[in-house]
């Protein structure tokens, strides 16, 4: 699957997106935008209050229309914090439920995607387009909605009521506005650019940390200390000059801003004077007139920076629905194969790994470099095997990337360049994946172990309906009891991420009591490559094999004698090609003992 930089999602293709998701809660979405209008429209009334507020109060002294006057503000600013309360409330809950429905679609779509997909681009993105991304354009989405509706409706009544109070003034107050938030506008700009290059620069002072830590021996070793020391001092001074330009930028944003709104000020208010002098205005309507402008600057600012939330949204909704447009795992199998005796066939199997492109960490933009990575698996060529139903084969010789190349093969994690593999005279590719993998338990050194209880661990998935009897049954196969019942919760206890509170013995356990409990025909064992650390570890473990293994076709990936020594056939590969096959009855001749030993090592 070749992957191709992805472009920026169109703002319509991003809200037509949006859309579909927003639709079942419509009539939120419907309320937070009532709320919002309500909001807004309180602005013009606050400020042509201010017209009877002096014109009939101060200078008329009239006591009964300040009466009417405050009980206005009273009733006014009650409506307005219920509006505004609405509204925040109603945006809350639909961001909160948009995000909680992206993270979960996201997630039933990582489900479903081919192994391929996590091992081209590593463990992080997927994660991150999990949490991080749908956090920004969540949040992206919620402050354009309310920029477009709350301030442009503020913005344009405001200036529908000063236009009414005084166009000729308004003219002037607008092109004045406009003039600074314009001006506003491109140092906000510089201060983008010096915020992302003092991260670039922080983010370099920290590689350089994680990589003198993590390579402390080679530093020490060949006398590095000064060479990091004066890289690290090199990449912070790269630090305090991004920074001391972003301070620089914004206080020179500060600086004009109240420059500016002094200038405009002055200028406002000698024209508004001579107007009231010559009896043009009032002073009621040049207070309200400059009430609006107060209330205007703050609206048109935030309008002004509305591109850049607009921008984060559609970087973070380009990564997010580059996923959800991915195509899950192909199931194109149509035999649906119920317990399997458990032959396997390996018909002039071969796969040669491709070049693919890799998917860079940052955004993808014109022009990227984007960087090639081995497809997952090792080569494989012309592999031709029988494997009888109850026969246990070890393979050795597998280089270190080759050797879960066969297992991902059958389990068709991955597909082979050419030849096929048969399970009971059916091509796999035939089969559907469910009753495929429904046949097979894979026990490998690198164990799966989910932050839950031990009983969970071992009953994982559709085996959750298992009975505790059933359960406590494969753990007592699997000599697991030995270390469980010394846990404080027994089966109930919680193992931690990755099974922290385990050692790789008693993980390796609970993989073979799961694999006991599936109680497939076939079984996949990656042996780990260094075993277990003490000899009491190693009792359990190999007696738990030898459980898991009776009865089931078992295909052994070996790295150790001793679990040689007991399969019925070893194959013996040499750069992915079979090179010989040597059965139990040979194995303790000497020439085929000397030819384990150099294979293995």
């Amino acid at each position: 699957m070749l992957m191709q930089p992805a472009e920026t999602m169109s703002g319509s293709r991003f809200y037509s997106c949006l859309k579909e998701y927003l639709r079942p809660y419509w009539h939120v979405l419907a309320l937070a935008a009532i709320s919002m209008v309500a909001t807004a429209a309180s602005a013009p009334m606050l400020a042509a209050l201010a017209v009877p507020a002096l014109d009939g109060v101060l200078a008329g002294q009239d006591v009964e229309t300040m009466q009417l006057v405050l009980l206005a503000i009273m009733v006014l600013s009650a409506a307005r914090g219920m509006s505004g309360f609405i509204a925040a409330y109603s945006t809350a809950w639909l961001a909160n439920k948009l995000m909680q429905d992206l993270r979960g679609e996201i997630f039933d779509k990582l489900l479903t995607l081919r192994a391929s997909y996590y091992a081209f681009r590593g463990g992080g993105n997927p994660v991150s387009k999990v949490v991080t991304d749908i956090d920004q354009l969540v949040s992206s989405f919620t402050n354009v909605a309310t920029v477009m509706v709350r301030d442009s409706f503020i913005v344009v009544s405001l200036l529908a009521w000063m236009v009414y109070l005084n166009w000729k003034l308004s003219l002037l107050a607008v092109l004045m506005v406009s003039v600074i938030v314009l001006i506003g506008q491109l140092i906000s700009d510089r201060l983008k650019r010096a915020a992302t290059e003092a991260y670039e620069a922080a983010d370099h002072v920290t590689g350089i940390l994680k990589e003198s830590i993590e390579n402390y021996a080679a530093v020490k070793l060949y006398a590095g200390e000064q060479y990091q020391a004066a890289r690290m001092r090199e990449e912070a001074d790269k630090v305090h000059d991004s920074l001391m330009r972003r301070a620089a930028a914004e206080a020179l944003a500060i600086s004009f801003a109240q420059v500016a709104a002094g200038i405009a000020a002055v200028i406002v208010f000698y024209i508004a004077t001579r107007q009231v002098f010559a009896g043009e205005t009032t002073a009621g309507g040049f207070a309200s007139f400059a009430l609006a402008i107060l209330m205007l600057i703050p609206a048109a600012r935030r309008i002004a920076g509305l591109d850049e939330f607009l921008r984060s949204g559609l970087a973070a909704a380009t990564r997010i629905f580059s996923l959800l447009d991915e195509k899950a795992e192909p199931d194109s199998g149509t035999i649906r194969m119920e317990r399997a005796r458990g032959q396997l066939k390996f018909e002039h199997l071969t796969f040669r790994p491709l070049s693919v492109p890799k998917e860079p960490d940052s955004q993808p933009s014109h022009g990227s470099s984007w960087r090639h990575i081995p497809e997952p698996g090792g080569p494989l060529e012309d592999i031709q095997l029988t494997i009888q139903p109850g026969e246990q084969v070890a393979l050795i010789g597998l280089s270190a990337s080759s050797k879960s190349t066969l297992a991902e093969l059958i389990l068709r994690f991955i597909d082979p360049t050419s030849g096929r593999i048969l399970l009971d005279d059916h091509d796999i590719a035939h089969l559907t994946l469910a009753s495929l993998r429904g046949n097979i338990a894979l026990v490998s050194e690198k164990t799966t172990i989910f932050s839950d209880t031990v009983a969970a661990n071992i009953a994982y998935g559709e085996m959750g309906r298992a009975t505790e009897g059933r359960i406590m049954a494969a753990a007592q196969a699997a000599h697991t009891m030995e270390f469980i019942r010394h846990m404080p919760l027994g089966l109930q206890t919680v193992v931690g991420e990755r099974g922290i509170q385990l050692s790789a013995s008693q993980k390796l356990r609970i993989s073979i009591a799961r694999a006991l409990l599936k109680d497939a025909p076939i079984l996949i064992f990656d042996e780990a490559a260094e075993p277990s650390a003490d000899q009491e570890s190693l009792h359990h473990v190999l007696a738990a094999l030898r459980t898991v293994m009776h009865g089931r076709t078992t295909l052994v990936i070996a790295r150790c004698l001793s679990t040689v020594e007991k399969a019925d056939r070893v194959v013996m590969l040499h750069q992915g090609r079979i090179t010989e096959v040597v059965r139990r009855e040979l194995l303790a001749t000497k020439g085929a003992y000397t030819r384990l030993e150099s294979y293995l090592g």
